[in-house]
């Protein structure tokens, strides 16, 4: 970013914007003046002081959420890689709709690593008016429908998730089959888990999201965006916590981008395998390819002779 020249489309003037940090300054004592910053402000100030990025925003819901790592320039999806696309519907408020690839394998570009399951949003269509946030362009299903039909053309789409609500039907076919109507019945949604908080000790879709862009045990986000996506690289940095609900976004704000985010049928971030429990009963398995934990699989050595733990009770009781 930066660099280049921008000309004011209304008065032809023309500007540019040249990045320049405290680093580049050789005529102070750079890590002290740092220090004093850092004991200036809060993270995400001192964030954009010394590092330059003013997306940052205070009380953000994702505050973990940095346009250096999650943020990637486009590049050609291998055709292996497994595709898939979320929605959440929208007429009066925009629409989202997002295509995503899963990295079969770690892959490097630009310079970075894509780590195996990281998931890639590559393609977004955002129904809103040119210069009206948050106001929908009001397109009937059927319109959007043969819409997703037309941006999928030459790829293999294994399938598709959309919020619940647009299922419901009320004295007529629901917006998910007029959707599929306007494509000729080639495009077509299942229900959208959509919990937004976690319940009963399941994980959240934030929970879920946010460890996604915290990343792997290598710091690899597991979530990233084509630059190209713009809409939702300009909402799902700003969005904020529900003042009566902290554990929840405030849903008054141009959340839909993220909603239909949420709405992503989640790939398990990959975490290390667990080393294998060590045996500490003191009894020695009676079959080695048992595993430990059951008590019928192990003897009780009585003399020279063992005898299954099964039969001894049995001889016992």
């Amino acid at each position: 970013m930066g660099n280049h020249i921008i000309r004011d489309p209304v008065t032809g003037l023309e500007r540019v914007f040249i990045p320049s940090k405290v680093d580049n300054n050789q005529y102070i004592d750079v890590e002290a003046y740092k220090q004093r910053l850092r004991a200036s402000g809060s993270k995400e100030l001192v964030r954009a002081w010394l590092d330059g990025d003013w997306s940052v925003t205070m009380g953000a819901f994702f505050d973990c959420w940095d346009t250096k790592r999650h943020v990637i320039p486009p590049f050609a999806i291998p055709k292996d890689w497994l595709r898939f696309r979320s929605g959440d519907w929208g007429s009066a408020s925009p629409f989202s709709f997002g295509w995503w690839a899963i990295a079969q394998d770690d892959y490097r570009v630009d310079g970075r690593v894509l780590p195996r399951g990281c998931i890639v949003r590559y393609r977004e269509w955002y129904g809103m008016r040119s210069g009206e946030p948050n106001i929908g362009l009001k397109l009937h299903a059927e319109e959007v429908g043969k819409g997703i039909l037309e941006r999928e053309q030459g790829e293999t789409i294994s399938y598709g998730v959309l919020d619940p609500s647009a299922f419901k039907e009320d004295g007529g076919p629901s917006i998910a089959e007029r959707i599929a109507r306007g494509s000729g019945g080639k495009v077509w949604f299942r229900h959208a888990d959509n919990t937004r908080v976690p319940a009963r000790g399941a994980m959240g879709g934030w929970d879920q999201m946010r460890a996604r862009l915290v990343g792997d045990g290598d710091g690899r986000p597991m979530i990233v965006t084509f630059s190209s996506c713009v809409d939702s690289i300009r909402t799902i940095p700003f969005l904020q916590h529900d003042p009566d609900r902290p554990e929840d976004m405030m849903t008054d704000s141009e959340d839909h981008a993220c909603d239909e985010c949420l709405s992503r049928p989640w790939v398990p971030v990959r975490e290390a395998p667990k080393p294998k429990p060590e045996n500490i009963s003191g009894y020695r398995p009676y079959r080695a390819a048992e595993q430990p934990g059951d008590w019928k699989i192990y003897g009780i050595l009585a003399g020279s002779s063992r005898i299954g733990l099964d039969r001894f009770l049995t001889m016992i009781l």
